[in-house]
């Protein structure tokens, strides 16, 4: 939670005391009511307020995170069969060349030994 000094505090009337921060640019607000019976204390009342914003932004911030987590898990899995099918096509583009290879130097050798001839 960020200090209770980085959250800007309101007072209304009614003796509510709301705290305000921001979260990825939008407004959030955390609230703490003082039950009619209880007496009006506006310090607990901001501790109370930030704790319930410092809340709302965690909450918003981990699905945030999950939500980004599950992508860049995707994006990884199609990295990886990606990459499976690279070395698939790389290693039988090295056994083609290698055949193309040997047949190329037998027909040389076939030719060479014609014109030894």
């Amino acid at each position: 939670m960020y200090p209770i000094s980085k959250y800007k505090f309101y007072t209304t009337p009614d003796n509510k005391v709301i705290a305000i921060s921001t979260y990825a640019g939008k407004t959030v607000k955390g609230v703490a009511k003082t039950d009619p019976k209880d007496t009006f204390d506006e310090a607990l009342g901001k501790e109370l307020a930030a704790a319930r914003c410092a809340t709302k932004v965690a909450k918003r911030r981990y699905a945030r995170a999950k939500k980004m987590m599950k992508k860049a898990m995707a994006q990884y899995e199609a990295a990886s069969k990606y990459v499976e099918r690279m070395k698939a096509y790389q290693s039988d583009a090295e056994i083609e060349f290698n055949e193309a290879l040997c047949e190329k130097i037998k027909l040389e050798v076939k030719l060479g030994a014609r014109g030894a001839n």
